[in-house]
């Protein structure tokens, strides 16, 4: 009797939960809360777009409010249910045949332990997975010296720097159309947009003030100096009001906002820290006493911690010039190894040819390039005051300057024979002096009133006379001038006996000019005519 009693409670316990899950579905049909399969829930969800997070919701930090948005699967012996909840503007969520829950203001994991909690009082056998499945939308009030105060759409993994972002962005679009348009503002006597802060924005929360400080936020990653927007949050952002100045051996010197009870080491750690080359018991601070007079001290940087800093300090960090300092020059052309050599103080060329191996089989000694262009680029002066000179008043001397100039780069050296090379090989280097090393060609140029003008192998103890006939002798009006132009300085000279010829270097006869005999004849005719009607009038002038 027993046993039969006790399969008769079984039927009607299974019998009444399957009641109530078809009470639940009908509820669900009522009230437009639906179930919907699994497969339907997946493609729905996929299509609903994220918000951009930087990490996963902490469900103890994460507060519900209206329009949040719960997957809830109810499992139970005879049914799989799965519904979306919104939480209504009153911050309450209706779980159908459950009831109303309160759920405004909660953590995430308190809520999802109240709807837990109420579900299991309507039937304590089902198994319940609860999601977050849509994070909500909210204003907040950003008020301050912007442009457009007022309300603002945030969500609450929204960060105070998404917020200035949105701001800035407006900022620069309003920046733009002034641009297109700069008589606008001039017209309207619209105020300037002021430099927003971006280390003294507060938020006020509860009663409570919150320091937002969006620079040491970059600085550090700390999340406190950037936090999560909650709802009902006012984001004050003032304008920058007070600066400090930091230089000198910081990794990032510039100008920085003031905060206030801030110390000299946080200052020093929010500009990078100090360099390698820095000082640290040189640390000059110079200050204002009033609004005008200053004074200046020093600290070290051990006791930095103890130093608040002050509006409009100016902050020198000494460091060593010298510290670690590499000299380079740099070496390329017909050289074994060529690169980037660091060299001492009174370092020869001689000294880095030997170091780069030397140089290679097809190496022209003879014509080394060395320039600088650190040097290069330092203003010729007395080349800028002749070119302010018209032409035609210019001296002999000044003239002869800037075709001096024009042949020969600020800051370079060239040999252009052995003799000058093996001067060369001396030639102290100094930092980012650069060394070309270029390849020997082995030839000479022969062009003007010759056959066959073009370029010849150059052989040691040829004459002039010998490339001449190598270029098929002179021509019927080639002239009897012949010039050596010398490949490294670019000089030319009389082809004498005592001009050695070298490689690279050309020859030049001169050709006779030719000329119109039609316009020559109509020329002397005309000059005779003038002339003639000159002497006319000279007679005349006699006769009376």
């Amino acid at each position: 009797m027993k046993i039969i009693y006790i399969l008769w409670v079984f039927c009607v316990s299974v019998s009444a939960q399957t009641l109530d899950i078809n009470a639940l579905r009908a509820s669900n049909k009522a009230t437009s809360v639906f179930p919907i399969n699994q497969s339907a829930i997946n493609r729905e969800t996929q299509s609903i777009n994220t918000h951009l997070m930087d990490t996963p919701i902490d469900k103890n930090q994460y507060l519900i409010g209206p329009g949040d948005q719960f997957q809830v699967n109810i499992i139970s012996s005879s049914e799989v249910s799965t519904f979306k909840l919104v939480v209504s503007p009153s911050g309450e969520i209706l779980i159908p045949s459950v009831g109303v829950i309160q759920v405004f203001n909660l953590s995430l994991n308190e809520a999802i332990t109240a709807m837990t909690a109420a579900i299991h009082n309507w039937n304590q056998t089902a198994n319940i997975h609860i999601t977050l499945s849509q994070i909500r939308e909210f204003k907040i009030k950003v008020i301050g010296h912007l442009r457009k105060p007022g309300l603002y759409t945030a969500t609450p993994v929204s960060r105070v720097s998404d917020i200035y972002e949105i701001i800035m962005d407006k900022h620069l679009e309003k920046i733009e159309l002034k641009d297109e348009s700069k008589s606008v503002q001039e017209d309207s006597g619209e105020m300037e947009y002021l430099d927003l802060s971006h280390r003294n924005i507060k938020i006020v929360r509860n009663g409570d003030s919150l320091k937002i400080d969006l620079v040491k936020f970059g600085s550090t990653g700390e999340d406190k100096h950037n936090p999560f927007i909650h709802q009902g949050d006012i984001l004050i952002i003032p304008v920058k009001q007070h600066m400090i100045n930091i230089f000198g051996g910081i990794k990032i010197p510039g100008e920085y906002e003031y905060v206030d009870d801030e110390s000299l080491y946080e200052f020093i750690k929010l500009a990078g820290g100090l360099r390698p080359d820095a000082d640290p018991t040189k640390i000059e601070i110079t200050r204002f006493k009033t609004f005008s007079e200053k004074y200046t001290f020093f600290i070290e940087y051990k006791n930095s911690k103890t130093i608040k800093i002050e509006p409009e300090d100016h902050i020198m960090v000494r460091y060593e010039k010298d510290y670690k300092r590499q000299d380079i020059v740099y070496i390329t052309g017909e050289i074994h190894f060529p690169g980037v050599y660091a060299i001492e103080e009174g370092a020869t060329l001689n000294n880095v040819l030997n170091r780069a191996g030397g140089f290679t089989n097809k190496a022209d000694p003879t014509k080394i390039r060395i320039n600088n262009k650190s040097i290069e680029v330092i203003p010729d002066r007395e080349r800028i005051r002749i070119l302010l000179i018209p032409e035609e008043n210019r001296s002999p001397s000044e003239r002869a300057y800037i075709k001096a100039r024009a042949l020969t780069k600020r800051g370079s050296i060239e040999s252009n024979s052995r003799t000058q090379m093996e001067t060369l090989l001396n030639f102290i280097l100094v930092n980012n002096d650069n060394i070309f090393i270029p390849e020997d060609y082995k030839y000479i140029e022969v062009l003007g009133g010759v056959v066959k003008p073009g370029r010849y192998p150059f052989y040691d103890g040829k004459l002039v006379n010998d490339y001449i006939l190598l270029a098929g002798g002179k021509t019927k009006t080639s002239t009897r001038n012949t010039f050596i132009i010398k490949a490294g300085t670019g000089q030319r000279l009389p082809a004498k006996k005592d001009v050695n010829l070298e490689n690279g270097d050309t020859i030049f006869i001169a050709d006779k000019m030719e000329y119109n005999k039609w316009i020559i004849l109509k020329d002397t005719l005309a000059t005779l005519g003038q002339v003639a009607a000159l002497i006319v009038v000279i007679q005349n002038a006699i006769g009376q």
